[in-house]
């Protein structure tokens, strides 16, 4: 797809994730999302870019310091997508025996989270940079503070190296929704991305997000909802099935059930492509059996489950809807997610490349702005990401009512982990002293983190 197409038609992001699986079915499929994003900025003035980074694996610093760096280059149209990574293959690929487990990753994202905080809202004033060429000075080295971290899980001893960049804090884009994952993204994220193969899946878990939100005094509708969808579409009826079936005899089924099997743990090679299968007996869950059972109800099909099916239908959509139709019905479905929902957007997966983008702007498009349910212009065009998303000029920055909100130059505030960190530290001392430690002590000290921490443990 051309770059220039999706800001041609008003599309507020272009989202690039990073599978670094390290398996053998991954080479040759990733560039580096910082590399896109670099390539694709000269061509846009309006099109943010969201890069995938996780907290398990890079270090905060460097990745504060690259999404700042393309923050700057791309004149503030930078989002992170949150995630703490699941895959073993992953990890064993960046050096580590195997996977954390869940909820610790999650403890661990909430530290990581203070301190890239620290890196792009604490260690450089708003009037630190100068460009005085008189004085022959950059900046005002007054106004920049070395930032002194040290938690349970990271620490670093350094001033943040690139200075302000427009948006400071790139937009928080999140996808957990896990217990752990929704609080994490109430405190955290902007933008949560969603997935379920009907409205009635989801909107409960938006409504709960929302909700957690407030609790924590932000306002809800400041969070941005985006369902995953794979829209398959033609002029007429019969253009569109024909693309969905060209699409499915080119589907990788066994690419598909390679997906599955990350995602659930459940190795389908013991069942040969053709043959009905039942996973009762399978290692795994009942969310994989709920996933099964949700499909034939979203797409009102009953056929018996075979790997090749399942194989089809991951290549083909997955865990989101896939709509085969003319503008107007694909719009439809659009529409329900948005009213029944409460999504506030979409993020467009293609199944063929060049072809399905265009056919999203080309067809879809008019049918959407004809409802009212897209725009003509960008709110601000050539302005930050942030204000394009908010639809408010000048909020190139964190909200006030934002958890990063509070860590701004001067603040002092060392943010929730650190606190309970010090806390904990303190009662631990206490007791090599002769002090007793009691489960009051310790429950007195995790108080005082947030009500997001205090889930997490």
């Amino acid at each position: 797809m051309c770059s220039r197409t999706p800001s041609k038609k008003r599309i507020h992001l272009n989202f690039f994730e990073n599978a670094c699986t390290g398996s053998h079915m991954s080479p040759g499929q990733w560039r580096d999302p910082a590399d896109k994003t670099s390539g694709k900025d000269p061509v846009t003035k309006s099109l943010g870019f969201g890069v995938t980074g996780s907290t398990s694996y890079l270090t905060p610093y460097i990745l504060a310091r690259t999404l700042s760096s393309l923050d700057h280059l791309t004149e503030g149209r930078v989002a992170w997508n949150v995630v703490t990574s699941w895959s073993k293959a992953a990890a064993r690929a960046l050096g580590a025996d195997d996977v954390v487990p869940h909820d610790e990753r999650y403890a661990i994202a909430h530290e990581y989270m203070d301190l890239v905080y620290k890196f792009w809202e604490s260690s450089w004033a708003d009037d630190a940079v100068v460009w005085d060429a008189d004085k022959r000075i950059a900046f005002e080295p007054s106004k920049v503070r070395s930032i002194e971290h040290k938690g349970k899980y990271l620490k670093a001893s350094t001033a943040a190296q690139t200075h302000p960049s427009p948006q400071r804090t790139p937009v928080i884009f999140q996808a957990g929704t896990s217990k752990m994952g929704r609080e994490f993204g109430a405190q955290h994220a902007e933008a949560i991305y969603v997935g379920g193969l009907v409205p009635s899946q989801t909107a409960g878990s938006i409504a709960e997000i929302r909700a957690k939100a407030a609790a924590r005094g932000r306002d809800p509708s400041s969070l941005k909802f985006f369902v995953g969808i794979t829209p398959i579409l033609g002029r007429t009826l019969e253009e569109a099935r024909a693309k969905y079936e060209r699409a499915r005899e080119n589907a990788d089924v066994v690419g598909g059930l390679a997906q599955f099997s990350g995602y659930t743990g459940i190795d389908l090679a013991r069942f040969p492509l053709d043959e009905v299968f039942e996973l009762r007996d399978a290692p795994g869950d009942d969310s994989t059996h709920t996933f099964l059972e949700n499909f034939n109800k979203a797409t009102g099909n009953t056929e018996p489950w075979t790997p090749r099916r399942l194989g089809e239908t991951m290549a083909l959509g997955g865990f989101h809807p896939a709509p085969v139709g003319t503008p107007e019905m694909v719009a439809d479905v659009f529409e329900e997610w948005i009213n029944e929902a409460d999504v506030d957007g979409f993020n467009i997966a293609y199944v063929t490349s060049p072809g399905t983008f265009e056919d999203v702007v080309f067809l879809l498009r008019p049918e959407l702005v004809k409802r009212g349910l897209m725009w003509e212009e960008y709110d601000f065009p050539g302005g930050t990401l942030r204000e394009n998303l908010y639809g408010v000029e000048g909020q190139k920055h964190l909200r006030e009512d934002h958890y990063g909100h509070k860590f701004k130059f001067g603040s002092g505030f060392e943010g929730d982990t650190i606190e309970t960190f010090k806390a904990l530290e303190k009662v631990y001392a206490d007791d090599s002293k002769g002090g007793k430690l009691n489960d009051a002590k310790i429950n007195g000290a995790k108080r005082k983190r947030s009500d997001c921490q205090a889930q997490d443990k």
